[in-house]
């Protein structure tokens, strides 16, 4: 018999951040569930853990990715690819769910919604606090698809969605991150954002998803590109000048990281669309900074990120 749902973990090197993910699914009061431990070819025993583990809970599974390249998108589709529930949630190896959660999200998909999410707490440096890692809505609210491209809502969240919402698309496995291109797909039906903290978000690891960007800048770039030209195309079909702000940002972002990874010649071009849909200010200061070592320009990128500019 399926399960309800797919609990999708995916993995790298991080056995003991592992354990307390998994143990966190585990006491959740939800049970119609399969756990899948989507795993990068990891060298610190999570194979052996994991397979000894499930010998008493049939609810586990290890797979392997061998079928998509190395890096988080690879493996989440690896983990997509073996999932048998009609719903499907993903919890980075990292995070927790904090008790509820899944039930949670559960009772708001029984009245009718295709995709729900909650918001997650956040640790820093290993202390939990009381700020909500994503941000945007403060009540429980209806969500819709020009609300996610137009990024009403932005930062980390904890969702759950019907599994057919992808049909047989997948995430680029090119790119670094990104998912966004992907999750355009969860809002073909109804989405409700439910103003309460479903997990604990752990931030500030050298080894996380975010601080490795500046290391694969030459698949980050791209990522951002698609969003743009998504965004691009959806402002030539509806005429709404709406979209414009968010266009002109996506291209800005994949300028900056083709920067990073020394594409210059993409760089100059993204600038270019950038400016020529919205002339905005942080496309401006980049093509006046394209000169400045991109050590430099990432150390200043740092500045204005601890200082909450945005973009």
């Amino acid at each position: 018999m399926k399960p309800f749902l797919s609990v999708l973990i995916c993995t790298y090197n991080r056995l003991e951040l592992l354990k307390q993910a998994l143990q966190s699914v585990l006491e959740q009061d939800f049970k119609d569930l399969e756990i899948i431990i989507s795993d990068d070819h990891s060298n610190d025993g999570t194979k052996e853990f994991i397979n000894t583990f499930a010998k008493n809970e049939p609810r586990l599974k290890y797979s392997l990715n061998t079928s998509y390249k190395k890096g988080p998108n690879g493996n989440k589709n690896n983990a997509l690819d073996q999932a048998r529930g009609e719903y499907i949630l993903f919890l980075d190896d990292d995070d927790m769910l904090l008790n509820g959660a899944l039930s949670t999200l559960v009772s708001k998909v029984k009245e009718g919604f295709s995709h729900v999410f909650g918001n997650c707490l956040v640790e820093k440096d290993g202390v939990l606090s009381t700020e909500l890692s994503g941000k945007g809505f403060t009540k429980d609210t209806e969500v819709n698809k020009k609300d996610f491209l137009l990024a009403k809502m932005n930062g980390e969240f904890l969702g759950m969605f019907k599994k057919s919402l992808l049909e047989n698309s997948r995430f680029d496995e090119n790119f670094w991150g990104n998912e966004s291109v992907l999750w355009l797909n969860l809002y073909k039906e109804k989405s409700f954002y439910i103003h309460k903290a479903l997990r604990i978000y752990r931030i500030k690891r050298a080894d996380s998803v975010t601080n490795q960007a500046f290391l694969k800048a030459d698949r980050v770039y791209l990522g951002y590109a698609k969003m743009a030209e998504l965004l691009e195309c959806e402002l030539k079909k509806t005429k709404d000048k709406d979209y414009k702000a968010a266009t002109a940002m996506q291209y800005k972002m994949a300028a900056y990281y083709a920067k990073m990874a020394g594409l210059y010649k993409k760089m100059y071009i993204y600038l270019f669309k950038s400016l020529s849909i919205k002339p905005n200010f942080p496309a401006l200061a980049l093509l006046c900074l394209s000169f400045v070592p991109k050590a430099m320009l990432q150390y200043f990128s740092k500045i204005r990120v601890s200082l909450k500019c945005k973009n």
